[in-house]
């Protein structure tokens, strides 16, 4: 290992933790992260760890299970050992995607030996899709984490046949299939299969204690299927998990479909695994060009395979979303850490790479001082600290140096101002985290009641408010004679005022979805145009 980059990752790691640590502390996202932080609130509460259940009722999506139930196991555990609150819920994820990106280091030291250690923790961990991950925890950031431990101890006991490893391996597959379904397993399969199969290396297919390892994964899997089954039954239970859940997104059987084209995942990747994404490209255009002896060797299709037939399959799902790319991280992190280590001239690299740190660096600024309209002598301070620590290392001679510490800086830079300014404030248009804060902390003890407004986007109010509330749809179901405190949008406050009840207006709030950014809700001078108002109101009879 080049010991300059691994005094640069003992530079990088203090600042890498401290804005996960940030990260861990901003309000839960709709929709889905808060989504997933009310039903782990209420597992906790209702003990109800095999059943699931969301206010109250049996948790479905157009009908069906939708998400497997380590995002709720993990998440109420975590709050049972921190308290029903960000860090508590975030913890877990947050942990197992630690994990993955120690996971693919070791991988690629196996593969590539010592001097691949480093390169591909920074490729794996730092990039604008994990710090995303890190914060907005989706199923995808156990997914990943899971699936990378999986991968690197499957790799382990071919060559070591260790047993603490196959377990080890079977367990982690276990789990990232609990985290998000079989996407998992044919993820492996896919990426070992390939490799095997290019190889002609039968000896590595062929093996009875595969059947042991998928026990493993069954025993494991039980608890789920019992309360899928049990809750469900076979066809929307067990069925939908296994098969309808991921293929059928291919198939077309999934009710779920938003059509966005094969292009769509490609566009997301350009940004999300920003500042490597040049690099990536490379690879995979050396790869190609010179069919790249250099895989060749004993798993070292595996990257490239588990990268390629993952993208191509989501890619014709016809339901897709930015966070479903994050699966192949560990593999582009391989891929590209391969390709890394036996490049001779990297001057093309780096200077690519040069010009993606200026854009990251000027990104950022401006999301600093204009969306977040952060302190001015804060911002400059911090923004001089980052820019003159990427400067000292592009002036360094070692060429690795030049290359990982500017890009690395680039990145640590846009973290910060992401966990510290940027999503800190873009939650204080949440309207549903603030106004469940403020009924926690309301020194009443009238019910509670959400008013006309359904349920998609509110889901933090739930886990903030730290109770279950009732939806209703007309005043009338009000309880007679009594008082009664209720969330509202702009359009249950009017009906109300119509209604002839006493009203009070207890809170008024900001609320825009913050999965629909805009130029001009970023824009603090056309923001306030783009603004809805959500009210929570004191209605007496």
């Amino acid at each position: 290992m080049n010991s300059r980059l691994g005094q640069l990752l003992w530079v990088l790691l203090p600042s890498f933790l401290l804005l996960i640590w940030a990260g861990m502390q901003v309000d839960v996202m709709e929709v889905d992260s808060a989504q997933y932080a009310s039903i782990a609130r209420e597992m906790l509460h209702n003990g109800s760890w095999l059943e699931i259940y969301e206010h109250n009722q049996t948790y479905n999506s157009k009908g069906f299970p939708d998400k497997p139930p380590l995002v709720f196991w993990t998440g109420a555990a975590g709050m049972w050992l921190f308290g029903e609150n960000n860090f508590g819920f975030k913890f877990f994820s947050v942990l197992a995607a630690l994990i993955g990106i120690y996971s693919v280091s070791r991988w690629a030291q196996l593969l590539y030996g010592q001097v691949a250690k480093v390169p591909a923790m920074l490729f794996a961990g730092f990039n604008v899709g994990m710090l995303l991950m890190l914060q907005d925890i989706r199923t995808d950031t156990l997914l990943v984490g899971m699936l990378a431990l999986s991968i690197w101890q499957l790799e382990t006991y071919l060559r070591s046949s260790s047993k603490a490893a196959f377990i080890l391996a079977f367990v982690a597959l276990a789990l990232a299939m609990l985290a998000k379904g079989p996407i998992a397993l044919v993820a492996l399969i896919a990426a070992f299969g390939g490799d095997i199969l290019v190889r002609s290396d039968w000896q590595r297919l062929f093996r009875k204690e595969w059947l042991l390892g998928l026990a493993i994964v069954l025993l494991l899997l039980s608890p789920m299927l019992y309360g899928l089954y049990h809750q469900w039954g076979w066809e929307k239970g067990i069925k939908y998990y296994f098969w309808t859940q991921s293929f059928g997104r291919i198939t077309g059987e999934n009710v779920w479909k938003n059509d966005l084209g094969p292009l769509f995942l490609v566009e997301t990747y350009l940004w999300a695994y920003l500042p490597w994404v040049p690099l990536l490209l490379l690879a995979i255009w050396t790869t190609i060009r010179q069919k790249a002896s250099f895989f060749r060797r004993a798993g070292g299709w595996v990257a490239p395979f588990g990268f390629v037939l993952l993208f191509v399959a989501m890619s014709t799902s016809q339901y897709k979303l930015p966070h479903y790319i994050y699966i192949v991280w560990p593999f582009a992190a391989v891929w590209l850490t391969g390709w890394w280590v036996q490049l001779q001239n990297k001057s093309i690299a780096q200077n690519l790479l040069a010009a993606l740190t200026l854009v990251l660096f000027a990104v950022s600024a401006m999301v600093l001082f204009h969306f977040s309209e952060a302190n001015i002598g804060w911002g400059a301070l911090l923004s001089l600290a980052f820019i003159l620590m990427a400067w000292f290392y592009w002036k360094s001679a070692d060429t690795d140096l030049k290359l990982f510490g500017p890009a690395s800086m680039a990145l640590l830079y846009f973290g910060m101002v992401a966990n510290f300014w940027f999503y800190p404030k873009l939650t204080t248009y949440q309207a549903p985290s603030i106004g469940g804060k403020f009924l926690h902390e309301l020194p009443v003890h009238q019910p509670v009641f959400i008013y006309e407004i359904a349920d998609e986007s509110i889901h933090s109010l739930h886990f903030y408010a730290g109770m279950v509330l009732p939806r209703i749809w007309k005043l009338t179901e009000l309880l007679p004679n009594t008082s009664s405190v209720i969330y509202t949008t702009r359009i249950g406050f009017q009906k109300a005022q119509r209604s002839g009840v006493q009203l009070k207006v207890l809170a008024e709030l900001p609320f825009y979805s913050s999965t629909q950014l805009t130029t001009r809700f970023l824009n603090p001078a056309t923001r306030e145009e783009t603004l809805e108002k959500h009210y929570i109101l004191l209605v007496s009879p």
